[in-house]
């Protein structure tokens, strides 16, 4: 008897270039899916973008429903649950990425499908310059995915799975060694340029370098809301000529192909998908131990972990790879090895259909997802 194939709709916030990591792995679903099992469905709620195509263009069947601004903006709820409404008998999976209440109030009023939410970041609270993580309660979702162990902590009163960001490792890469006299050395970061980033004490950190290694210079590949003061800053540090903003990268490949060690100074970050793609692409990494981070990088073997908010202890150890090229470049291949091990497409993939699977075939006939605290499957130690 064949199976039953499953509509399930993933609601998404923006279409622009800013909201690509999450769309992008929403893509790898629409692709790599059983096709005779699911079929993937979009709706972007802050209005059209160039995400549409891309999503489409990986199998998917996409509109744009807007709404934003939650219950502030009653008209866009209107115009949602209107559209729930009429497809309230399609959708057997409602996989939403904004985790708003309001948004899981009108999905489980309109619908009977099972809801999942997917954490992909670390809530916090900013007081004084210091970042907190701060609890976040998701009542309504049949099931919380989070993209971390240390996201998974901040849920309350939600079931969830942990199931880490996939990324497309490249199938070769070609690096040279860093700190090689003849070349110039070149670290990279790469994300929002917003203060929580802690793009601040990497500027600072390179400060420190390039007074006793002036051939080395820092890219910024991204854009935010802080580049203008960032720019400022690396002025005033003296460091106009060592520093390069790139701009946003639709791309980071060719970047990365540039850099000698990937750095990730955030003062709060769940898992980002920059620094598992650089790992991907053989680089070293320098990172900040908060958050998710410590799941990705394994300390003295992948990549090194410093304290946040930390000039000096980045500065060291950037230094340190920079100055031992044989460390940086075996932590580049037992970064890489772990990336392709723990952020493969292929494990993302079966571990959200089997979420799916069981959401739709539960043990004994009754709802049923982990119990909170209880991770996925094979989840990186």
């Amino acid at each position: 008897m064949a199976l039953q194939r499953h509509e399930v709709l993933h609601i998404l916030d923006s279409a622009g270039a800013e909201a690509t990591g999450i769309t992008q792995r929403v893509a790898l679903l629409a692709r790599h899916l059983d096709p005779s099992r699911y079929r993937i469905h979009a709706w972007f709620l802050y209005g059209d973008g160039p995400l549409v195509s891309e999503l489409r263009a990986a199998g998917a069947e996409v509109r744009v429903v807007p709404w934003k601004g939650g219950l502030r903006n009653p008209a866009g709820a209107w115009r949602f649950w209107q559209a729930l409404r009429r497809e309230k008998n399609r959708f057997s999976i409602i996989h939403e990425h904004l985790l708003g209440r309001s948004l899981r109030l009108l999905v489980r009023g309109a619908t009977s499908a099972k809801l999942v939410s997917h954490l992909h970041v670390i809530w916090y609270r900013e007081k004084g310059g210091v970042y907190k993580p701060v609890k976040k309660w998701n009542w309504g979702a049949h099931c919380v995915i989070c993209n971390s162990r240390a996201a998974a902590q901040i849920m309350v009163g939600a079931r969830h799975r942990v199931v880490y960001t996939a990324i497309q490792a490249p199938a070769s890469f070609r690096r040279r060694t860093p700190g090689q006299p003849s070349d110039k050395k070149v670290i990279g970061t790469a994300g929002r340029l917003v203060p929580i980033k802690g793009i601040s004490y990497l500027l600072q950190a390179m400060k420190a370098l390039h007074s006793t290694m002036p051939e080395v210079c820092l890219e910024i590949a991204g854009d935010g809301p802080s580049r203008s003061l960032l720019e400022a800053e690396a002025a005033s540090l003296g460091l106009a000529s060592a520093v390069r903003f790139l701009g946003w990268q639709t791309d980071l490949s060719p970047v990365l192909q540039q850099w000698d060690i990937y750095v990730q100074p955030s003062l709060i970050d769940a898992t980002p998908i920059t620094t598992v793609e650089a790992m991907a692409d053989g680089l070293p990494v320098v990172a900040s131990a908060v958050g998710g981070l410590p799941e990705v990088i394994v300390h003295g073997e992948t990549g090194l972990l410093v304290p946040p908010r930390d000039p000096e202890a980045l500065a060291q150890a950037i230094r340190r790879l920079l100055q031992n090229p044989s460390e940086a470049c075996a932590m580049g291949a037992a970064g890489r090895a772990r990336a392709m091990k723990y952020f493969s497409v292929e494990r993302m993939v079966v571990e959200i259909q089997q979420i799916y699977d069981e959401l739709l075939n539960p043990p004994g006939g009754t709802a049923h997802s982990t119990t909170g605290g209880r991770l996925s499957a094979g989840a990186p130690s």
